[in-house]
Parts: structure tokens; C-alpha cells; sequence
């Protein structure tokens, strides 16, 4: 028999451990604040309450899971598959497989750098270790694995952005969302040494959010300019005299598209629609999809009565897409390439439209809005911002607004004072 071990769990801990009702549960915590930890009791009160199971387990990058889950570096907390044995199971990894096997069930083992590789068969829960650093589309897939089974979604981490883990999940707190938050130094045996000692040389924001779990607007954000209050507004129906123009992200894993209104009395711009495909859909399904969406004429319907003017569709690096674009065309969805070649002069064009308050977003255009308030420099040792953009490809939609900008100059487009009334009206405000 192992040797039974007293478990002291902060409040917080022991709320959401014994909360199996709530469909997603959320402990953010500081930095070594024993989040991972919870999710090795999550899992093993899960798995023995309901036998027989699947779950499922994720981090952001293989080299997370290898660094936490497989090999822990934590000298304090076991491997997931340690964990197991120590509570007496009798666990298996499968490293071909990524599954560990223990009496009560099987954990398959997750990545989240593309999201559609984490969907499969139904699951009984899914555990995201670290989701701040993970899309919108992570959790919406883990939402969608364990659905069927009436599952549970368990996310464990720090805040790390202004993104998605606030807004669709500390904002919503007691929504069937339950939301723990806790300090690092609440853990006990965390060293109030090391603390104090963050408090004094990190930047104010970067100890806030790390050790005090809270969330605030980091340093490095490419597009801090963009004005949500002003910009962010509700869905009205385009006028079919408007010109639309698509911008594409031709991501292997992931491609993306942006559907973007132009109204030519204002020089405004509408994002209107966001298009993120499942896996496995052909160039022929896709362009279908796109047909619908902007009704081709002779395609209209009762879903979609209007047919809109598509201007110009654009996407693609310069020089090395062109086999992509061309795939494409084949099928009747011709793709420019964009005008300017390299990413930061498509970057400036898309902040001096925002500095002009020229872009506006639908509230329900989740996926871009979360890139949009996230897409970063990567920061220095100090903490500050370098010339590198952090994780550049997970940002799909924000690269297809990017090309979808570079045919347009701030300095000639029209600036209006204010918010025009027309929209607002239309809007329902």
C-alpha cells in the first residue's frame, strides 16, 4: 500500500476539487503557486469517481509537457505518471501515443500549438495546464471534447494577457464558469524572500500579474492603440453597397480568414466575419465556405439573402506562396498577394488606421478581438519589449487583417470626428 500522505490545500484549491458540477473550473494563481498540482488531483478525484474513463491533458508546447508533465523540473512535484504510482495506481506511458494508463482510465497527452490536433473521440474532462499562453480555439476544443460526456474543463495558470482567459472566463465567473484566484505567496512554504524580491525588480504590471495572479495590460502589445471603447461595437447588418475585402492566412495547421466591410462615405472599416476551419477540409471545401458566407450571386437564400461586393481577396507572403495562392485560383477565389513584403511596414499601416480610429470590430468576433488584445513583442530579461514578435504564428487573424491593410494609407484615409450616428443607430444603440 503507498504510504497515505496529508494533503493541506489552500481554499481555493478545495473549492474547486470539490466542485463536480460547474463545467469549467479555473485556478489562477501566481507563479509556484500549486496550480499544476491541482490538476494531478483533479485528474486522480476525477478518474476514480468516474471509472472507465478518457481524459484529457494539455500544454501549450511540447517542450512544456516534456519539461512538466513527462520530466518534471520541480523537485517538489512528481511526474504525472510518478504521481500516479504514488497514489497506487499502476500506470503506463505510451510515449508513441502520448497516452498514460492507469487503473481508473487513460490520459492522452496534448499540445496546444495547433488546437485541431487536440480533437478526437468524446473525453470525461480535459485538464489545459498554462492556457494563458493558448488560443481561444484550445479551450473552445476542450469545451467541444468533453460536451458530449458532460465533462469537465480544468485550467490551471497565471495570467499572462489582457485575452480570452479574462474575458470569456474571469469575467464570467458563477456563469457555469468557477473561477479561484490566489497569490504565489499564499501557497504555504513559498519563500516570502523570493517574494519580496520580485516585488522590488520586476515592473510593477509583470510582478502583478505573475505573482499576484492578476491581471493587467503587459508591456510590448503591438496594438495598444486600438481603441475597444470606440472601435468594438455591435453587429448590424452590412449595407450591400459596401465593398468587402478577405484577407487570408494560409497557416498550415490553421488557416484563417478575415471578412472585412469597407463603407466608401467614411473611409470605415467592419470586420465582419472570422472564419477558422476544422482540420481536414479540403481547398475546394474551404472555398465553398467562403461562397456562402459572402452569397456568390445565384446563391442566395434564407440563411443569406444579400450577395456582397467582394473587392479584393488578399494573402500570402510574397515571394513564398505563391503554389498556395494559386490552389486557390483554381477554384474560382482569386488571391493577390499583398503589396507590402515584409510584416512590421504591415503592422505600421494597421496602427495608424487604428491611431485614426478607421477599424472597428463586431463584440462577437471572439477569436480576432483575442489576438488582437494579446499580439506581443517578445520582452528582454528586464522586461522589456525586444523587435521580435512573441509567438508570431499562432496570430491568424490579425495577419490577415495585416495584408488586407497594406492597400491602404492612413494618411489618405477619411478621418471623421466622431463615431458616425448612422451606425450607431443601426447598431440598436
Amino acid at each position: 500500500m503507498p504510504e497515505v500522505k496529508e494533503i493541506k490545500l489552500l481554499s481555493g484549491q478545495a473549492s474547486l476539487l470539490f466542485d463536480f458540477d460547474s463545467p469549467v473550473l479555473a485556478a489562477i494563481a501566481g507563479t509556484g503557486g500549486g496550480k499544476t498540482m491541482t490538476g494531478y488531483w483533479w485528474l486522480h478525484s476525477r478518474m476514480e469517481a468516474y471509472p472507465g474513463n478518457t481524459w484529457g491533458m494539455a500544454e501549450p508546447t511540447w517542450q512544456m509537457l516534456d519539461k512538466v508533465i513527462l520530466n518534471s523540473s520541480d523537485p517538489g512535484r512528481p511526474t504525472l505518471e510518478e504521481y500516479f504510482r504514488q497514489v497506487g495506481h499502476h500506470p503506463d506511458y505510451s510515449k508513441g501515443e502520448r497516452i498514460i494508463k492507469a487503473d481508473f482510465g487513460q490520459v492522452y497527452l496534448y499540445t496546444a500549438e495547433n488546437p485541431n490536433s487536440m480533437q478526437g473521440a468524446p473525453l470525461k474532462g480535459f485538464w489545459l495546464d498554462e492556457p494563458g499562453q493558448m488560443s481561444l480555439l484550445a479551450h473552445q476544443t476542450a469545451l467541444q471534447r468533453v460536451g458530449m460526456m458532460r465533462g469537465q474543463e480544468l485550467l490551471t495558470t497565471t495570467p499572462y494577457n489582457l485575452g480570452w482567459l479574462l474575458t470569456e472566463i474571469a469575467q464570467q465567473n458563477g456563469k457555469g464558469i468557477h473561477v479561484e484566484k490566489w497569490r504565489s505567496i499564499d501557497r504555504p512554504g513559498f519563500p516570502k524572500e523570493t517574494y519580496e524580491y520580485m516585488r522590488q525588480h520586476l515592473p510593477p504590471w509583470r510582478f502583478r500579474m505573475m505573482y499576484d495572479a492578476e491581471f493587467e495590460r503587459p508591456a510590448g502589445l503591438i496594438y495598444g492603440s486600438f481603441n475597444e471603447s470606440v472601435c468594438v461595437i455591435d453587429r448590424f447588418e452590412i449595407p450591400s453597397n459596401w465593398l468587402v475585402y478577405t484577407g487570408h492566412d494560409f497557416g498550415r495547421d490553421n488557416p484563417a480568414v478575415l471578412f472585412t466591410a469597407h463603407d466608401p462615405a467614411t473611409g470605415n472599416f467592419f470586420h465582419f466575419h472570422e472564419y477558422i476551419p476544422g482540420p481536414g477540409l479540403s481547398v475546394h471545401e474551404r472555398v465553398e465556405a467562403w461562397k456562402k458566407i459572402i452569397c456568390l450571386p445565384g446563391e442566395q437564400g434564407k440563411e443569406n439573402p444579400k450577395t456582397y461586393n467582394v473587392i479584393k481577396r488578399i494573402g500570402g507572403s510574397v515571394n513564398g506562396e505563391e503554389e498556395t495562392r494559386q490552389a486557390y485560383n483554381a477554384h474560382g477565389w482569386i488571391i493577390n498577394a499583398p503589396k507590402l513584403k515584409n510584416v512590421e511596414p504591415r503592422i505600421d499601416k494597421v496602427i495608424g488606421l487604428h491611431q485614426l480610429n478607421k477599424i472597428f470590430a463586431f463584440r462577437d468576433m471572439a477569436h480576432y478581438l483575442d489576438e488582437k488584445r494579446t499580439f506581443s513583442r517578445k520582452l528582454d530579461s528586464s522586461g522589456q519589449p525586444t523587435a521580435e514578435i512573441d509567438n508570431e504564428a499562432r496570430y491568424h487573424l490579425v495577419s490577415c487583417e495585416q495584408y488586407e491593410m497594406s492597400d491602404f494609407t492612413p494618411e489618405t484615409a477619411i478621418r471623421t470626428k466622431s463615431f458616425p450616428r448612422s451606425y450607431l443607430v443601426k447598431a440598436g444603440a
